[in-house]
């Protein structure tokens, strides 16, 4: 069974095809993060993030991190 963080999740993720630079950049240069209900966080990369939905470039998830993990490296 998938808790409702992983759901919460997912869904912040699917979300990101329309409002790629909706979410706040994060403590790692050039890395916005995902926050979500339970504590989980998913961290992505726009490339090129130009600060503007319309604009913005590819985006990568290179981690995702559940309540209490360590988040300083990658």
């Amino acid at each position: 069974m998938v808790g409702q963080g992983v759901v919460a999740i997912r869904m912040a993720i699917r979300r990101l095809r329309q409002h790629l630079c909706r979410f706040p950049l994060g403590e790692h240069q050039g890395v916005r993060e995902l926050s979500r209900d339970g504590g989980y966080r998913a961290l992505c990369e726009v490339t090129p993030d130009t600060g503007r939905n319309e604009t913005a470039g590819n985006v990568l998830i290179p981690r995702v991190f559940g309540c209490g993990q360590e988040r300083s490296t990658l």
